[in-house]
């Protein structure tokens, strides 16, 4: 039992408390900061950061185990051992050195961040206690076992929870960052917990006996200020220098980016000039990058007569506006090529812009498209012959059906009425054969005329198209009893046979699918003309269209009326609404007949 008046009583200088605090959350933030570059380095870039590391992380945790006791006070003078104090220093870099290896390997079970925390912790206990034995003053040092076994506990433990929370937090992720911080809150606070366990276990009383001065040092304001004030930019400028590296390996990725992007890219200063450019810009324009170093593109890449377009380009992207458009440039060579542009405009610090230009080659792409419209030209013209030929065809057909067939029946049919006529009363039953014949050559004479009309109608090439259009909607009315109501024009419309029979043509195809779908009880029809185009337009009181069927082209009658109209540069619109009727509206560009 030690006598009440030799017990030394201590106490803290809290504002040094809470600096040793912050030293220990720092060194945490240090080491789950470092535990990241150390696991992505290799061979000497990872001797490098691995030593730098151990040596920062041991020197703010010697710092903080120092800071701690310095902000112990006693009623007597107290000193330091220097030699001492700096052999406390090597167990802190030992445990840092252990920390930042296990930490870095691929993988760390839990035979390793056990072992590593025995170690870590080990070594922390050992820097704290050779620390303890540097004080030299005119007391005795007095160790209650319970609390330095309490304190070698925590720091082990607090060794593995260090360990976990930095191997946790060695890939960065932006998501991470509150919780990396929130970590090394926790580990600094631990570390804290541990070491004023540990001063906690040591009690101090008088003695007579004078102590080795020999090589110690006596600590002033100053000098601790010093010591807390060191270690804090020691840890500073391992953060800073893991930050520069960082960012270097951000910058060379973004090189390497840039580079192999499959892009033509140049970029542009606030002046319009050129920065840099990539391979594909090399590549794809023939320039060099020390060719177009400080030029602009409109005096390299842009033809003459482009120049005033490409401008107004730069202009927009110099106000913050995003350029999207197809454009054609020149190579190195002279040569023409088609590109895709995109100008991306980019804040610089002062209120400036900036701005990427981005090229991607589409000549090879254009050229398909001319030559892909060529070829539609070429069927669109075969198509329109065959159309052609095709009425041509019915014509002659028709004429043939009508002068040929229909003579040879008429001449039948005269034949056969004079052989009636030379019958005696008596032969009744010879008499009704031939009667009956009589009217089977009338059915098919009517047949032969009306195959004839509706190859070509007559009345089409005698009248024109308003009386055709007359005649077809009286025919339809006659043979479905759906009511006609006509809006015709009181003249013709004079216009090429090639116009006539397509207006003609689609006329009857609308009356037939009004026939096969609509169920309408009535139909109007308007033919007129509108700012010099003829215009028909036919609608009805039926069903309605099919929204689907007109998304999906399944009807080829309509797919024929808008072929024909195609051909000779028209519009055909249809549409309408389930129960409420269909219109159909062509409108085809008005060609004299004397001037086709």
């Amino acid at each position: 039992m030690i006598p009440a008046d030799l017990m030394l009583a201590g106490s803290y200088d809290y504002g040094v408390v809470a600096l040793s605090v912050l030293i220990a959350i720092l060194g945490s933030y240090t080491a789950l900061d470092l535990g990241e570059r150390v696991t992505f380095a290799g061979g000497g870039t990872r001797l490098g950061w691995l030593s730098g590391g151990c040596v920062a992380m041991g020197i703010g945790t010697w710092s903080m185990h120092y800071v701690g006791m310095l902000a112990f006070r006693l009623p007597i003078p107290v000193q330091y051992d220097w030699p001492t104090s700096l052999l406390s220093l090597l167990p802190s870099i030992f445990a840092s050195a252990m920390a930042l290896f296990v930490v870095s390997r691929p993988a760390m079970g839990l035979l390793h961040a056990v072992g590593g925390s025995l170690f870590m912790g080990g070594g922390i206990s050992a820097m704290h206690y050779t620390a303890m034995a540097s004080m030299r003053m005119q007391a005795m040092c007095h160790y209650l076992p319970v609390l330095v076994t309490l304190s070698v506990v925590l720091a082990i433990a607090f060794s593995l929870l260090s360990l976990w929370l930095t191997f946790l937090f060695r890939v960065e992720a932006g998501g991470r960052r509150l919780r990396k911080i929130s970590s090394a809150l926790l580990m600094g606070a631990a570390i804290s917990v541990m070491h004023y366990t540990g001063m906690a276990a040591a009690s101090y009383t008088r003695s007579s006996e004078l102590p080795d001065l020999s090589h110690a040092v006596s600590i002033s304001s100053l000098g601790s200020a010093a010591i807390g004030i060191v270690p804090i930019m020691v840890l500073e400028i391992a953060l800073l220098t893991s930050l520069v590296d960082r960012l270097r390996k951000q910058m060379a990725l973004l090189d390497e980016l840039f580079e192999q992007a499959p892009q033509a890219v140049a970029l542009k200063n606030v002046s319009n000039q050129v920065v840099r450019v990539n391979r594909e810009f090399t590549r794809v324009f023939g320039y060099t990058p020390q060719e177009v170093l400080g030029r602009s593109l409109n005096d390299l890449i842009v033809p003459e007569e482009a120049r005033r377009t490409a401008q107004g380009n730069a202009d927009l992207v110099a106000q913050g506006q995003r350029v999207e458009a197809e454009v054609v440039r020149q190579r190195k060579d002279g040569s023409l090529l088609h590109v895709s542009l995109v100008g991306v405009p980019v804040s610089v610090p002062g209120r400036q812009i900036a701005g990427y230009s981005i090229y991607r080659d589409i000549t090879r792409r254009k050229w398909a498209e001319e030559e892909l419209q060529r070829s539609c030209i070429q069927l669109r013209e075969l198509a329109a012959r065959l159309e052609s030929v095709r009425e041509e065809e019915r014509a002659r057909v028709a004429r043939e059906i009508h002068d040929e067939l229909g003579q040879a029946l008429t001449a039948i049919k005269i034949d056969l009425a004079s052989l009636i006529r030379s019958l005696r009363p008596d032969q009744e039953e010879e008499l009704e054969k031939a009667e009956s014949i009589l009217r089977l050559v009338d059915q098919t004479i009517l047949s032969v005329r009306r195959i004839a009309t509706e190859l070509r109608p007559s009345i089409l090439d005698d009248l024109g198209l308003v009386a055709a259009i007359d005649w077809e909607a009286e025919e339809f009315e006659a043979r479905t009893g759906t009511k006609c109501r006509l809006d015709l024009p009181d003249d013709d419309i004079v216009i090429d046979p090639k116009r006539t029979t397509a207006i003609f043509r689609i006329f009857q195809e609308t009356l037939t699918n009004i026939t096969r779908h609509a169920e309408a009880t009535r139909v109007d029809v308007r033919l007129g003309r509108e700012d010099g185009d003829i215009v028909l337009e036919v609608s009805d009181n039926g069903r309605g269209i099919d929204q689907e069927r007109l998304s999906t082209g399944r009807s080829f009658g309509i797919l024929g009326m808008q072929e024909r109209t195609l051909l000779l540069g028209g519009e055909f619109t249809i549409s309408g609404a389930p129960g409420k009727g269909t219109i159909v509206r062509l409108r085809i560009p008005q060609v004299q007949s004397e001037d086709k």
